[in-house]
């Protein structure tokens, strides 16, 4: 582990991309389709040695061959669609979805459909301690299906933590620090990405709704931090947005909207519950960071869900 580096990219040539992804990945052959004026390619990363974070926007239906990468990629889809081929078989992932990337030891062929994503590299040394001889268990124990909605919310804070730490300008990190962090990472990377297929989906009373509602529940639970509209729920549960919408409200008596407001107050209750007033923590900043803008009609929706002003949560955590 060593001191963050971070880098940033941007181009429209293809060329230039292609030049990119093998240097940050691994040696590939890209094919754009449609109209390459069209086309844009971004790519920023924080580096510390045995890890990186990545962010990656890629906005054109691009196919891409890539060797293999040798190392733990985690992925989480934050727009549009994203499949691998590889030995672990053919994969679609759609907005939502934390899960492992291709396996580690082999080539695969990815396409990107308008995708964003949040990458996270480890490499396989950190997950398995010095010894090479063991790097062979991790990878037979990892699940190549997106995670549980509690596992990808712990992943994605742990994600979002470290890449808010180590990004910010102007501070030193010393080797214990960035030791411990790496431990961290690894430790629930192990925990997210080698359970049983069980833990896979939701559980409980859960089971007994339908697909496209089970689905749309763990989607909206695992992303209330990202931009969403009815019709991007619908394309998650590959399903129209009238279907989620008569789904929802046979099975649920809500909407997916509402479904989704819920999901959010019950974070900004449990943020003010964590906060500390006299840091200056606000109540006005946490309902932001949730998407509520409207104080009033926020502070309404609170007060109904949970019988109580948000003000009066902060001041008697």
């Amino acid at each position: 582990m060593h001191e963050p580096m971070v880098t940033e990219f941007a181009t429209t040539d293809p060329e230039q991309a292609h030049a990119l992804i093998a240097e940050a990945y691994r040696d590939n052959r890209l094919r754009v389709r449609g109209t390459v004026e069209n086309y844009h390619f971004e790519h920023k990363r924080c580096d510390l040695g045995d890890v990186h974070f990545d962010f990656m926007h890629n906005t054109l239906t691009t196919d891409i061959v890539v060797q293999p990468l040798g190392r733990l990629v985690l992925l989480r889809v934050l727009g549009g669609v994203l499949e691998i081929e590889d030995v672990t078989g053919d994969r679609r992932m759609l907005p939502g979805d934390v899960v492992a990337g291709p396996h580690p030891g082999h080539g695969y062929r990815t396409g990107m459909h308008g995708v964003r994503l949040q990458v996270t590299g480890i490499d396989l040394p950190l997950l398995t301690g010095t010894d090479p001889a063991q790097d062979g268990g991790v990878v037979e124990r990892l699940q190549y299906e997106p995670v549980s909605p509690e596992k990808a919310r712990r992943w994605c804070r742990t994600v979002d933590y470290l890449t808010e730490m180590f990004s910010e300008p102007g501070v030193e990190n010393g080797p214990l620090v960035l030791g411990a962090a790496g431990r961290l990472l690894a430790a629930v990377a192990l925990d997210t990405f080698t359970g049983g297929a069980a833990e896979t989906c939701p559980r409980d009373s859960r089971d007994a709704l339908p697909e496209v509602v089970r689905r749309g529940i763990a989607f909206l639970e695992a992303n209330p931090d990202i931009d969403l509209g009815v019709a991007d729920i619908a394309r998650a549960c590959r399903v129209s947005v009238r279907a989620l919408q008569l789904a929802f409200r046979r099975h649920l008596d809500t909407t997916p909207m509402a479904y989704l407001r819920r999901v959010r107050l019950d974070r900004v209750r449990a943020d003010l519950l964590d906060a500390d007033p006299g840091a200056g923590a606000t109540v006005t900043r946490i309902a932001a960071k949730w998407g509520f803008v409207d104080g009033s009609r926020f502070s309404a929706y609170y007060r109904e869900t949970f019988g109580e002003a948000p003000s009066h949560t902060l001041r008697n955590r």
